[in-house]
């Protein structure tokens, strides 16, 4: 067991958050003590968790790549605070490791540990490096990675292939059998992910409004929407006689998702990692201005294995999306397919495979001086 504790680091997105957690929670399971690093906008993500799995730690951060004068003046000073913080912080609980799960508010954590010799391991959730992680990479001491040929990767940098970690009550959900025919209440989930979706308060319930009534009856949707758009999307659906669950947060996506068969959502890292976990079918929408252009190769990878169909925000209409839903719902057997192909992505040792990753650089870092890592690539 490592004795000193182990610090998280995850930017304030719930395809870095909720990753962290899922280590997290398994470290503290093996006897770790664990703290996390994130900025407001990850505890705001952590609103209503009974119990987390790790102290948490506020720091300052932004985005160096802030467009004008002011905006990358008022970046650097958010950065700096947050380094010196962290800097400070770390000097008096002297951790034994640090965990980066990629996002800007694990810069100035994993900086400050680098400068204080304290070993370094990240973990990328997405199939491109993230700016982040790339920056950081050079000098970490280990890079765990999501995705076999994960793109944007430097020139000889050593890594290990682990999955995404997700929490163990998405697996506990795959339990629930994926049942469907063309009698059926059908269960379609919205859900707009951490950064929102306004588009599909308006898209989803323009395509619904397209379908013959015999289809409509058959829905019970469950939508994630902004606070403006609550009673405009719950009158929306009750005049077309759907039965409808409006809510601005989901407090038990486990179990939401578990009882979905079909699912419309963006595809951060997380989402798509959730959705194999259960095996759920899914439309995934990409945030368009998404760094990298990162969501969209996530989407790619759930519809290369037929588990999910990737729609451009900037193309699709409420009629592209109404013809997918008849053509989808119509064919219950394809849905129970999709469901089996995306359960196909799942990685249900990912958060023990970087657990024992991190035991190993504690180990390794404690038995002999700190050296040069290793250049090359595993996986």
């Amino acid at each position: 067991m490592i004795k000193r504790p182990v610090y998280l680091a995850a930017g304030g997105t719930g395809g870095h958050i909720f990753p962290a957690l899922a280590v997290a929670e398994t470290l503290q399971q093996r006897g770790h003590q664990t703290h996390l690093f994130t900025d407001r906008r990850g505890t705001r993500l952590l609103e209503g968790t009974p119990e987390l799995p790790a102290k948490l730690h506020v720091i300052a951060a932004a985005s160096p790549f802030q467009k004008g004068f002011l905006r990358r003046a008022v970046a650097a000073t958010k950065l700096a605070i947050g380094a010196f913080t962290s800097l400070v912080h770390l000097l008096v609980k002297r951790p034994a490791l640090i965990i980066g799960f990629g996002g800007y508010p694990s810069f100035a954590p994993l900086l400050a540990g680098r400068l204080l010799g304290i070993p370094i391991l990240l973990h990328e959730q997405n199939a491109f490096l993230g700016r982040a992680n790339y920056m950081l990479a050079k000098f970490a001491d280990a890079l765990a990675l999501s995705w076999p040929n994960t793109k944007n990767l430097p020139a000889d940098i050593a890594h290990e292939l682990t999955g995404i970690p997700v929490r163990q009550a998405f697996f506990d959900a795959a339990e629930t059998p994926y049942r469907l025919d063309s009698t059926t209440t059908v269960n379609l989930t919205i859900l707009g992910g951490s950064q929102g979706a306004s588009i599909l308060g308006s898209l989803v319930p323009n395509a619904i409004a397209m379908l013959e009534e015999p289809l409509r009856q058959r829905l019970h949707i469950r939508q994630q929407a902004r606070p403006e758009q609550i009673d405009l999307l719950q009158k929306r659906y009750a005049d077309l006689g759907v039965t409808a669950q409006l809510r601005t947060f989901f407090s038990d996506v486990p179990e939401l998702l578990g009882n979905s068969h079909l699912v419309i959502c963006r595809s951060g890292a997380s989402s798509v990692a959730e959705l194999a976990a259960i095996g759920r079918p899914a439309l995934l929408l990409p945030l368009p201005n998404a760094m990298d252009d990162h969501q969209r190769v996530n989407a790619l990878q759930m519809q290369d294995v037929g588990g999910g169909i990737c729609l451009d925000e900037k193309s699709v209409s409420a009629a592209a999306l109404a013809t997918r839903l008849i053509q989808l719902l119509g064919a219950p057997k394809t849905l129970v397919q999709m469901a089996k192909s995306a359960r196909s992505l799942a990685s249900p040792d990912a958060a023990k495979l970087i657990a024992a990753l991190a035991e190993q650089l504690v180990s390794l870092s404690t038995s002999k001086p700190t050296g040069p890592k290793p250049t090359g690539a595993s996986a």
